[in-house]
């Protein structure tokens, strides 16, 4: 007489809500547009008069895509897509503020800039600071510290530059723009904030409103 295996259902691991977040995107990216996705990235967007909030950066063979989410009500808010052979400079150094400037964040930045023919912001847009009026976005390293390593190798600005200046010269290869002078320029110099004084982003960095908090070991 035999004995009946117990009954044991596997284990699955719940994902993380990163991994929620990624997978939730990823379905909605275009294979005509973005190409195949490369990498993701976990990193903070600063304005141009500095207020911060975090974003999910999909690298693909076409597109850069800037992801907004939402880490408490898991939900993707915007998606700003770049295309690759629009990026003509990459910019990488130091944060420059204003003198009069009342908050000021260390370290370095990346500075995209793209389609530098389009027609400059106007002042209602410039004055704006949530603006997305602008042929730029400035990256910084996002301020969480997590424990694990994937989530770590993830947050790192630099490691996102070198894969993004790959590909944009990739991109500028296989898809030049007719009439534009293609090609990427890559330079080290401080990337300024123009704000004035900075009250905006003094409150935004008091009471990070644009940082969802209570998740997958980010400390602050």
């Amino acid at each position: 007489m035999t004995k009946e295996k117990p009954n044991i259902q596997q284990k699955t691991e719940k994902p993380t809500v990163v991994q929620q977040a990624v997978h939730e995107i990823q379905s909605h990216l275009s294979p005509g547009e973005d190409g195949t996705m490369r990498s993701t990235w976990i990193l903070a967007q600063i304005s141009h008069w500095g207020t911060e909030r975090e974003v999910i950066a999909f690298l693909c063979d076409r597109s850069l895509l800037i992801c907004y989410y939402d880490f408490v009500e898991l939900g993707r808010s915007h998606v700003f897509r770049i295309p690759l052979n629009y990026i003509d400079t990459v910019i990488w150094g130091p944060l420059s503020y204003p003198k009069m400037a009342l908050n000021k964040r260390e370290g370095n930045a990346i500075q995209i800039k793209w389609d530098k023919f389009r027609e400059p912001p106007s002042l209602l847009s410039w004055w704006n600071p949530w603006t997305e009026d602008l042929s730029y976005i400035n990256l910084i390293q996002h301020p969480g510290n997590p424990e694990e390593k994937d989530l770590r190798d993830m947050c790192q600005p630099e490691t996102f530059m070198e894969q993004l200046v790959e590909m944009v010269k990739l991109a500028h290869e296989r898809s030049p723009l007719p009439g534009h002078a293609n090609g990427l320029m890559v330079l080290q110099r401080p990337v300024t904030i123009d704000t004035s004084l900075g009250l905006v982003s003094l409150i935004n960095k008091k009471v990070q409103l644009g940082y969802a908090k209570p998740r997958w070991g980010f400390g602050f």
